[in-house]
């Protein structure tokens, strides 16, 4: 629990009224069980009088990023599928993961975890266990029984297309040895339990788009890898090679390390469409 060290309160109230569950009676300097642990409390007192879960108080400083330079960052950034042949010092990786702490969730309760795969043996087998399951996959739904299911239920399924993708993918497997992570020196793999009613999906999305964020501005290229998250989903046997806690699955993986290539222009995509209520 946060804790509040009344000898120096002002008694402003502005911890009390910022507070989303009412847990907070300043007279007695109790927080009831009732709080959520999101550190409102923590960083709005003017006088450093409540301490957070864990850590220290530490003075924001004021944003000097300008909204342009957020709208450049956010332009230059693209999946990366092209990396350079080069190692990424594990005190880099590990500021990726810290500064998560800083990043908002979908629930407070903030149950993930993360793995980082930087043996070059571990990526390895990454890429290979995820590829195969995804070509049986796909030698699956273009078998005869399978297909002919998928004909009739599923038509929006263009069967053809996946036999060309498989095509395409034999075709690639003979230059290259990682499809799936793309020779990535590291992935980042976001995982928790599994639950009807978590939020950790939402979470491990959140917390790998702000990471990549902040890769960008230390030089390094990420991309989100789907398959890897479905190959988790699919096969346990995957999830105790990569020890992750009983129960666990992957909701977001990414792949970081140095770009091998520079990007000179903004690419146009579609907007979303817009609704005002």
């Amino acid at each position: 629990m946060p804790k509040i060290k009344l000898d120096n309160c002002i008694f402003c109230m502005k911890c009390v009224q910022d507070c989303p569950s009412d847990s907070i009676d300043i007279q007695t300097g109790i927080i009831a069980s009732t709080c959520i642990h999101c550190g409102h409390c923590v960083a709005i007192c003017p006088q450093s009088t409540i301490f957070p879960d864990v850590d220290t108080i530490h003075p924001l400083n004021a944003s000097t990023i300008t909204p342009e330079e957020f709208e450049t960052l956010s332009a230059g950034l693209r999946s990366c599928r092209n990396y350079q042949k080069k190692e990424v010092p594990i005190e880099l990786l590990m500021s990726l993961v810290e500064n998560i702490k800083h990043y908002p969730s979908a629930s407070n309760k903030r149950p993930l975890k993360i793995t980082i795969v930087n043996t070059p043996g571990n990526v390895q087998k990454l890429n290979d266990r995820t590829y195969n399951l995804l070509k049986k996959t796909v030698d699956l739904a273009i078998s005869p029984v399978i297909s002919a299911f998928i004909r009739a239920f599923v038509p929006s399924i263009d069967i053809r297309e996946l036999q060309q993708y498989k095509k395409r993918l034999l075709e690639k497997e003979k230059t290259n040895h990682s499809i799936i992570c793309h020779s990535a020196p590291a992935v980042l793999l976001f995982h928790g339990p599994v639950s009807k009613y978590s939020m950790s999906e939402a979470d491990a999305n959140i917390w790998a788009t702000y990471t990549s964020l902040y890769a960008k501005t230390l030089g390094l290229g990420t991309c989100f890898i789907g398959f890897i998250v479905k190959a988790f989903e699919r096969n346990k046997k995957l999830r105790k090679d990569f020890s992750l806690p009983k129960n666990h699955t992957v909701f977001a993986a990414l792949t970081v390390g140095y770009p091998n290539v520079k990007y000179k222009n903004e690419t146009s995509r579609e907007k979303p469409q817009i609704f005002i209520m």
